[in-house]
């Protein structure tokens, strides 16, 4: 699993620029500006890196099956800032879906509870909805802080249900929900360019995974573990209502082990502790209202 990291590390380097550059070239637009920016629904093209990993013994124990690969997709947003009583309240919904295959590697299951070895081709869809809900305050010349509260829903389908053609195909169906404190740092670089840094920290809630009969059906609870997000944007305006941009964000979560739960006639199975990384790479127009 050595490029377990790449994603992230590629995501940190931009960061680490993106500040040092608006530290240097900030430009004095005003507060409305930026506010005004915060106006606009999106579209955008996704591809996401999934780096999914099973461990026998966490944190650190040997992977049992991993997950990793480049799926596609896209994404839907808006975001507001008014005031309304209370100074540039801002607000923001994200809808993505992604789907594809990823390379698993692992091991096959039998009944009488023995393993072999198996690398494969899984088909993976991803739904990811997001909501946030903060304040905006200027902190600078063209520089807007915006602290925030997150919530969110994820659900990855993997690999194939069951069919009268393909009857033990294996299905496992996983779903969390997310709560989060972020931060949003706006910087207006030039008059037509906008770039924001986008931090959040949080928990997974309810996290659980299912799998249809007939090979081991079973559904059960996983542990809420940490949820962490760092992402950057760039826009370009090019029109007084018309912004393309292109962005990175890094997302990392975990689930933890799940209950023994009864799966065949003297076989009792376990969800391990796992830890998912996604980056999603994006390119997409913006139209600000």
């Amino acid at each position: 699993m050595t490029c377990r990291l790449s994603g992230r590390r590629a995501v940190y380097a931009a960061l680490s620029g993106f500040m040092l550059v608006a530290g240097a070239q900030a430009r004095i637009h005003g507060e409305s500006a930026l506010a005004a920016y915060n106006n606009n629904a999106s579209l955008a093209f996704l591809q996401s890196h999934v780096e999914y990993g099973e461990r026998l013994s966490p944190p650190n124990g040997a992977y049992f099956d991993t997950d990793s690969g480049f799926i596609k997709g896209g994404r839907f947003a808006m975001s507001g800032m008014r005031t309304a009583g209370v100074r540039n309240v801002y607000f923001h919904v994200s809808y993505s879906q992604t789907d594809g295959s990823l390379t698993y590697v692992g091991a096959i299951q039998y009944s009488n509870g023995t393993t072999s070895p198996l690398t494969e081709s899984q088909n993976a869809q991803m739904t990811d909805i997001g909501l946030r809900l903060g304040q905006g305050f200027m902190v600078a010349n063209d520089m807007m802080l915006i602290p925030y509260i997150g919530y969110g829903f994820h659900h990855w389908a993997r690999g194939e249900p069951a069919s009268p053609t393909a009857p033990y195909n294996y299905y496992e169906s996983y779903r969390n929900q997310y709560a989060a404190f972020g931060v949003l740092w706006q910087v207006r670089l030039f008059r037509r360019l906008v770039t924001s840094l986008n931090l959040a920290y949080g928990r997974t809630i309810h996290p659980t995974i299912s799998a249809p009969a007939p090979v081991y059906g079973f559904s059960e609870g996983l542990g809420p573990k940490p949820w962490r997000r760092a992402g950057f944007d760039v826009d370009y305006l090019i029109g007084r209502h018309e912004a393309v941009f292109v962005s990175a964000t890094f997302t990392e979560f975990q689930y933890g082990a799940g209950p023994l739960v009864l799966v065949a006639p003297h076989l009792a199975k376990s969800e391990p502790f796992s830890q998912t990384e996604i980056t999603n790479y994006a390119i997409g127009a913006r139209f600000l209202f």
